[in-house]
């Protein structure tokens, strides 16, 4: 999955010499945490909700990060003093994996998307944190089994062709360590809603532990 399947396209933008003011209403009326901040077609930079809350800690009469002496009046503040210039991007061709590390390692809360030059989307942390709930199928009535097994994929095979023999999805497959040593691991198959018995039978069976099975 790349960026540009999933980036918001709808952009929602301010200027650098609108005030904090604008940019803090804007947020709350969009229901959103950045703003693009745009001179004509070109990205200067990104507002973010976190750096209008740090504006005001700085004390009145204090500089800006710019150098600038201001009275802590949002209507006077102009985004440009407080703003990220030159924030980090991404093109709609990059992963969704690569985006999210970028994110997770710089904690940065959204990516502008770049598309020659030109700003054609962004994508946020909550864009990200969506696909992952998609996949893991979290919002869909489901169930799950649990099956311990060692890393030889193999077992992993044997179990989902178990699991499709019994005609049930499979909508995600999680893992985690399970016991000391590292031998095994328990892998947690989340299926679409259905009585887990008759599959879980088959799968103990076969040789396998279930650990857990929830309808």
């Amino acid at each position: 999955m790349i960026v540009g399947e999933v980036m918001s396209k709808k952009l929602i933008t301010i200027k650098k010499s609108d005030s904090l003011k604008k940019a803090q209403d804007l947020m709350v009326e969009k229901s959103i945490r950045h703003l693009p901040v745009m001179d004509g077609t070109e990205l200067l930079g990104i507002i973010t909700e976190s750096d209008i809350r740090s504006a005001f800690i700085i004390g009145k009469g204090s500089k800006t990060p710019s150098g600038k002496i201001i009275a802590l009046n949002p209507s006077k503040m102009k985004v440009s003093d407080y703003m990220t210039r030159d924030p980090m991007v991404v093109v709609p061709e990059t992963h969704i994996e690569d985006a999210a590390l970028i994110i997770y390692k710089y904690k940065i809360g959204a990516l502008p998307v770049i598309k020659r030059n030109k700003l054609v989307g962004i994508i946020s942390i909550m864009d990200i944190l969506g696909i992952f709930v998609d996949l893991m199928g979290i919002i869909h009535s489901s169930s799950r089994v649990d099956v311990v097994m060692d890393k030889n994929p193999k077992n992993f095979e044997k179990v989902s062709n178990i699991i499709h023999k019994e005609n049930l999805n499979i909508i995600s497959v999680g893992m985690a360590p399970h016991g000391a040593g590292g031998q095994k691991q328990v892998y947690f198959f989340r299926l679409d809603l259905c009585d887990t018995k008759n599959v879980v039978e088959k799968i103990e069976n076969a040789g396998f532990k279930v650990i857990s099975a929830i309808n």
